[in-house]
């Protein structure tokens, strides 16, 4: 495993709902990065400025190709969009970490098969253990 690797793993297990730039240049072993690239955002947006940097010093071949983001466009019932939107706001999360955590759920109950059906399935379940 890279060192890139072993240092977004350690992200993945070490799991916080935050991470100020300082920890997240801590646990990737980076440098800080200059406030002046920085100016005017949130620590949030610099936290990503500053992930955003690593992600080409191997976040993609850290994380298993099947955990890897990728665009889904559903149409659903405007019933479940307001339920997922007030879910996320009462939780403090964004739309998509309520509905990620509500599919892993169905993924979950699936193991089995899905095992069976998708190469690799079992190892990005388990990951990052």
């Amino acid at each position: 495993m890279t060192d890139a690797a072993t240092h977004i793993r350690r992200l993945f297990l070490e799991s916080k709902d935050t991470y100020s730039i300082r920890d997240a240049a801590e646990i990737l072993c980076m440098p800080l990065p200059d406030p002046q690239n920085i100016k005017g955002t949130s620590a949030l947006s610099g936290f990503w400025f500053l992930i955003s940097g690593f992600w080409c010093a191997g976040l993609a071949d850290a994380i298993p190709e099947l955990l890897r983001l990728a665009d889904l466009e559903v149409r659903i019932p405007r019933l479940e969009i307001l339920a997922l939107e007030r879910l996320a706001d009462r939780d403090g999360k964004s739309v998509d970490v309520v509905l990620a955590r509500e599919l892993l759920d169905v993924v979950s109950a699936h193991s089995d098969y899905l095992a069976t059906a998708i190469p690799g399935f079992t190892a990005a379940l388990r990951w990052p253990q």
